[in-house]
């Protein structure tokens, strides 16, 4: 962990955001605090103590982890902590949602298509057929009063790269809360963002925090601002894990129905109230697809901001379900 200043506060004076980070999670976690809450650090700096306790808890790539135990139970009930039937819980919750679309089982899929080893190949359709079948979210079976696991088949396994660091983040949020530090945004590698209260408390307290839409091919380009207000914000989409066969491409986010790579946007970014939720359905969204996505949008009031590929190379168009609404960047400002 350290401490460091960064992150101009946006104001013409020369302000800048305090900054409090921890590695865990293969990411940074970084808090930012308003110019003016610089004595809040050391608050900040125990909160984001506890993210590395989550990780030894949810990990798979901990051997001693609740997680790698439970995978390696061979189908028999497993004890686990309770922050693991809290995120499974969640994550059925998404699962049945988005029906199916998101899926902590699915790690048989992505290790068929190569990205477990970050060696991209393309499947032949009974390797697809025979990951498929160990395969199934319903499959977790949850006794929350003895806080036992049990999956239903001996080589079943879950993951949960795709909701975990949402979990930390509400974790942290709120203990910063109980802190009585209500002015802040935290980050966990930018893919997974929740804020609070405002960048800037004094004069703007009800300003909230603009966060960047990026461009997925292009990270240091924004393709416009969304204010975020006690809310949370996660963006799924294939990133730089994709390859190429035979003039196709194709990325590392699967469909746990099919078992093909998902999604016929560039990338989906939802707001939800809290980050577990957006962080889930993020994924779910972007493999249900463009069409499947703006209707629960709809339905559901999520803002939701997916970026599709143009005909031409590089150029993008934001679609907005949810009323979402994206800040246009001022480039002259």
């Amino acid at each position: 962990m350290r401490k460091s200043r960064s992150s101009p506060a946006g104001s013409a004076s020369p302000r800048f955001l305090h900054e409090v980070r921890v590695r865990a999670m293969a990411t940074d976690f970084v808090v930012l605090l308003p110019p003016d809450c610089g004595h809040q650090l050391d608050s900040a700096l125990d909160a984001l103590g506890l993210v590395p306790e989550i990780e030894a808890r949810l990990s798979v790539y901990r051997i001693d982890s609740d997680v790698s135990r439970l995978n390696r139970a061979g189908g028999e009930p497993c004890e686990v902590h309770a922050d693991v039937i809290e995120v499974l819980k969640r994550a059925a919750a998404v699962s049945q949602q988005t029906e199916g679309a998101f899926d902590i089982t699915a790690g048989p899929l992505v290790d068929a298509w190569g990205f477990t080893t970050r060696s991209g190949r393309k499947p032949q359709a009974d390797e697809i057929a025979a990951a498929l079948a160990e395969v199934g979210w319903r499959q977790v079976a949850i006794d929350a009063d003895r806080r036992r696991v049990r999956l239903g088949s001996p080589s079943a396994r879950i993951n949960f790269g795709a909701i975990g660091k949402g979990f930390a983040i509400d974790r942290v949020t709120a203990d910063l809360l109980q802190r009585d530090v209500t002015d802040f945004l935290i980050h966990g590698g930018n893919s997974t963002i929740a804020a609070r209260g405002s960048a800037d408390p004094e004069s703007d307290p009800d300003g909230g925090w603009l966060v960047g839409l990026q461009h997925p091919q292009l990270p240091k380009q924004r393709l416009g601002e969304i204010r975020l207000c006690d809310a949370a914000m996660s963006t799924s989409g294939p990133g730089k894990q994709f390859f190429h066969h035979r003039g196709k491409r194709y990325g590392h986010v699967i469909d746990p129905r099919t078992g093909m790579p998902a999604g016929d946007l560039e990338s989906l970014t939802v707001v939800t109230a809290q980050a577990t939720e957006s962080d889930a359905l993020a994924t779910g969204l972007f493999v249900a697809g463009r069409e499947a996505a703006s209707a629960y949008a709809e339905a559901q009031g999520v803002a939701l901001y997916g970026v599709a590929a143009k005909r031409r190379q590089g150029e993008v168009e934001v679609v907005l379900a949810g009323g979402a609404e994206l800040r246009q960047i001022d480039r002259d400002g």
